[in-house]
């Protein structure tokens, strides 16, 4: 593989001898033994015990020299860019101290950590610092072969310090398990091997996480595939790096909260050591309440106007949504300020385009400067199904120009960054429960309700078209690649990953699943590794009164998410088994999910099935499902055909006429426009034009399109 190169902030516009050393790595790359190496640049960042941040200029992760943090400089001050860079690199390598792959013995890496202070066009005198220094990019070629390791670092020590300086290691600390007896507790086996399986993310995820664009940006993927930890790894990174400006992150599902908080601190902490400052980065529900915060209810307050609750807005609503009247009520009685310089939206396709409006008027900046960034799955969209564009959620501006646009703000990106980041590799569930939970979504085995719109849609998360077209009633085969569902669980062999059981009553239904739920406790899970999610939205509260004093003679505890309306139970509690409807469980996970009630679902609504995906996707480990009767007994058919066919998706193209179809909503436009412009570059590259010549080029092209698209939407 080519040297990878992460570009983390547009400060490169700026910085012409950071951009001569980033190109001067990447052409050299081959004869410098760059290959599968890594350069980030501006990125990461550290702060001593005096709360003084330390960040080098770029730096580079190599299997064959180790780590070379490089400082430019600019402005004459090299003692003191000496003095930051060597604490720069004392902190990072107490970081990777931490791991036990990357050392030799207690107190000593397995590689060499590099301060490097590159001085172009200074005075070549000898210097009194403890960084090595060059004086040319081709001194830094010298430097690095100087350095060299007297043997390559392994695959997994590679891997290792790449976690380690990416932050990941923070987000993703495996459960400790103390298994005394594996024999007995097969499923504490499976499950742990499976979590220091997940211990890594992709470097997809993590370019995503590290990487700050200016202007808008957009996240999608499916359930587990990292947004809600992209989206917590942006927030403590820009607070990292901008701690006096006011940062947002919202969310829809009310006991996400305590989740959002304990991710972003601990990616805090992993560079900072100390908490975030609470003042400045706001975790806020979207509505919240009178007493509680939350993006409307915050905004109301600023602006001296009480906020509406739930009652009063479907009131006043009518037929419209509550939440989208309310936020619309307030942008028309009031001009809503801006307040945040970021604005990060989690669980995007459940909330009411009214609600992107207000984020829109409450981020700072003119319309392509605004920094908010939105990450949605439309296959867990159970409110509203109608996925909608860019243009269509931020509305347009008095000139009827959309307020944004992804295409219009690609010339703005760094090299190498993207706008809008689709992520196909799922990270939570077994691929058996992904290709089972999509077959159900889209009603693939009995009448098909939805489906992606094209090929390509299909590609984007995850999946090869084998066979087929997509011409009205032709065979169509689809096939879930091992890559993209990379996680494998050892179950034992007398407990399948997903088992489906059709009671005769209700009784019968949930004494099956408390016997369920002893059998994976006796295998050395906790009860808080278990959810239990109700899809009969009207019998929810019957099902977890029967299935609490079940579970209490058994001597085991609940936390029955649903009790209190009015409250944000944390959604894990220790000691207790998790009872929760599918709205409440959406952006949370568990090792077992028992989805009951089945025979309440609508197998023609497009809701409904998204509910089925939604549930099934939450559990990283076992699925059971279950249910009463005859419509039971047929969502049972769908579940043993599409097991059946594992890892393939196989259907007869129905009439688009007749199915709903989930946008891509990434417009051939859009598509065309990102590719040719990373030609584009390339190509100027490669005839020989320089960094600076390329920027100006594209801030010409900029320039010129501005005015092209003001004359064609005026």
């Amino acid at each position: 593989m080519p040297l990878d190169v992460i570009i983390t902030t547009d400060r490169i516009r700026k910085d012409p001898v950071g951009r001569e050393l980033v190109r001067y790595l990447q052409v050299n790359a081959r004869g410098l033994n760059l290959d599968d190496a890594v350069l980030y640049y501006d990125f990461p960042s550290y702060a001593d015990y005096e709360t003084v941040v330390h960040r080098p200029d770029s730096l580079l992760l190599s299997r064959v020299y180790g780590v070379f943090a490089f400082s430019i400089v600019r402005d004459g001050l090299v003692e003191t860019l000496d003095e930051s860079l060597s604490q720069f690199c004392s902190i990072l390598i107490g970081r990777l101290l931490k791991s036990r792959v990357l050392r030799s013995d207690r107190s000593h890496l397995t590689f060499k950590v590099v301060p490097l202070l590159l001085i172009i066009g200074g005075a070549q005198t000898a210097l009194d610092v403890e960084s090595e220094v060059a004086t040319s990019f081709e001194r830094v070629g010298e430097q690095l072969h100087r350095q060299a390791l007297t043997a390559p670092l392994a695959d997994n020590a590679f891997a290792e310090a790449r976690s380690v300086i990416e932050g990941a290691k923070a987000l993703t600390r495996p459960q400790k398990r103390v298994v005394d007896d594996p024999a007995k507790k097969p499923f504490a086996v499976a499950l742990s091997r499976l979590e220091m399986e997940i211990a890594n993310f992709d470097q997809q995820q993590r370019r995503a996480a590290i990487v700050t664009t200016p202007g808008p940006q957009r996240i999608r993927g499916l359930a587990g595939s990292g947004k809600t930890i992209i989206l917590a790894m942006k927030a403590a990174h820009l607070h990292l790096t901008q701690p006096d400006q006011n940062i947002l992150v919202t969310f829809y599902t009310r006991s996400l909260r305590a989740s959002l908080i304990n991710l972003v601190t601990r990616f805090y902490r992993h560079y900072r050591d100390e908490d975030p400052n609470w003042d400045r980065i706001h975790i806020r529900h979207g509505w919240g309440g009178a007493k509680t915060p939350g993006v409307y209810a915050d905004a109301c307050r600023r602006h001296a106007v009480v906020p509406m609750n739930f009652a009063k807005a479907r009131q006043a609503a009518g037929s419209a949504d509550p939440f989208d009247f309310a936020c619309r009520a307030l942008l028309k009685d009031v001009e809503v300020s801006p307040y945040y310089d970021h604005v990060l939206i989690d669980e995007g396709q459940d909330f009411p385009t009214g609600f992107y409006e207000l984020c829109y008027a409450v981020a700072n900046g003119q319309s392509d400067e605004k920094s908010i960034i939105w990450a949605y799955d439309e296959l867990q969209n159970i409110l509203n199904v109608t996925m909608r564009s860019p243009e269509e959620l931020f509305g347009t501006d008095t000139d009827h120009k959309a307020r944004v646009s992804l295409a219009r703000t690609t010339v703005q990106l760094p090299p190498g960054a993207t706008n809008d980041t689709v992520l196909g590799k799922c990270y939570r569930n077994q691929r058996e429960v992904l290709v089972v939970a999509h077959a159900l979504g889209f009603g693939i085995y009995r009448d098909v309700v939805q489906l992606l719109e094209s090929p390509d849609h299909w590609n984007d998360v995850g999946y090869d078209v084998v066979d087929g077209n997509f011409t009205p009633g032709e065979s169509v085969r689809i096939l879930r690649p091992e890559e993209n569902s990379p996680l494998h669980l050892d179950t034992p062999k007398d407990a399948p990953i997903i088992e489906c059981y059709v009671a005769a009553a209700f009784d019968d239904e949930v004494a099956w699943i408390v016997n369920g739920i002893n059998r994976f406790i006796a295998g050395g899970l906790h009860p808080e590794d278990i959810l239990v999610v109700s899809l009969d939205d009207r019998n929810a509260r019957g099902y977890f009164t029967s299935l609490s004093s079940a579970l209490a003679q058994a001597g085991i505890d609940t936390n029955n998410i649903i009790a209190d309306p009015y409250t944000e139970p944390p959604f894990l509690i220790s000691g207790r088994v998790t009872l929760s409807t599918v709205y409440r469980a959406k952006g949370n996970e568990a090792a077992v999910v028992f989805a009951t009630g089945i025979d309440a679902i609508s197998p023609q609504s497009r809701s409904s099935r998204n509910k089925l995906f939604t549930a099934f996707t939450r559990t990283k480990g076992w699925l059971r499902v279950t249910g009463v009767g005859a419509r039971a007994r047929a969502f049972e058919a769908e579940i043993r055909a599409a097991l059946t066919r594992f890892p393939y998706l196989e259907f007869t193209m129905p009439d688009l006429q007749e199915v709903e179809l989930i946008q891509r909503d990434l417009s051939e436009r859009h598509a065309k426009a990102m590719k040719i412009r990373n030609e584009y570059t390339t190509r100027l590259k490669n005839e020989g034009f320089s960094e600076d010549e390329i920027y100006e080029i594209l801030a010409v092209e900029e320039k010129h399109g501005s005015k092209r698209g003001t004359k064609r939407d005026s």
